[in-house]
């Protein structure tokens, strides 16, 4: 089936566009027809990344709107969506992506499923108890056929265990409403360096015998991919690694 995968959390610095990263790998990998699209048309980090990569199509819809510009901006995003021949579509929220995500729920999910792509939303976790509320009160959340909430343990180092996530309250709240847990595990922050100078190449690439890396980074890289898709990725769009 074809996936629409929404990489959200509302917050800036969440890691949302990390999982953009990570799934749009784990598409190109599966050997799907890939498409970002960049929420936030001024930071883009995830287009850069794979702008010009075989496989992946790339655009930008500015989604840091409300109201009708919202709903302007969600309409031009889905007649490309039908236009193109993606069958796996990653989306990187802008923060504050309530505002046209929530507003135009009810647009986004009936026509993209009405083309045929399964609904997934990435809610990434953010260190303050208020992403627990946003999460649960998230229409785009409550709509999707499927979600996960994602803590990413690079910016975990102020609270180790997530307060809201390990708050018997709120999780069960997210549980029982069907959202499913995940996680991507710390990256040594030299290897997240390097990343970051390597750009214009997909991450998997990074860790492959045609990597400029040394070999023990390509290493470190890969171990991290596998226990991130495993962790985070899989359990919300499906497959094997």
């Amino acid at each position: 089936m074809k996936k629409l995968i929404i990489c959200h959390g509302d917050k800036g610095g969440v890691g949302k566009s990390i999982f953009a990263m990570l799934a749009t790998d784990w598409g190109l990998q599966a050997g799907r027809r890939v498409a970002v699209i960049e929420g936030d048309v001024k930071i883009g980090d995830v287009g850069r990344r794979y702008s010009g990569v075989d496989g992946v199509h790339g655009f930008g819809v500015d989604l840091d709107k409300s109201g009708r510009d919202a709903e302007n901006a969600v309409t031009a995003l889905f007649r490309q969506l039908e236009d193109s021949e993606a069958d796996f579509v990653v989306l990187n929220a802008p923060a504050n992506g309530h505002k046209a995500l929530d507003s135009q729920a009810e647009i986004i999910v009936p026509v993209a499923q009405d083309l045929g792509f399964e609904v997934c939303v990435a809610w990434m976790v953010g260190l303050e108890e208020s992403c627990a509320r946003l999460a649960n009160i998230s229409i785009i959340c409550e709509m999707a056929d499927r979600r996960i909430a994602v803590v990413n343990r690079h910016e975990s180092q102020y609270d180790a265990d997530f307060f809201w996530l390990t708050d018997k309250t709120d999780r069960d709240i997210w549980v029982k409403s069907g959202g499913m847990l995940g996680e991507i595990p710390d990256l040594a922050s030299r290897v997240a360096a390097k990343i970051k100078e390597n750009q214009g190449v997909p991450l998997a690439f990074l860790s492959s015998k045609d990597s400029p890396l040394h070999l023990v980074d390509r290493q470190v890289i890969k171990n991290w991919l596998k226990k991130s898709w495993e962790g985070a990725v899989i359990p919300l769009v499906g497959g094997a690694v």
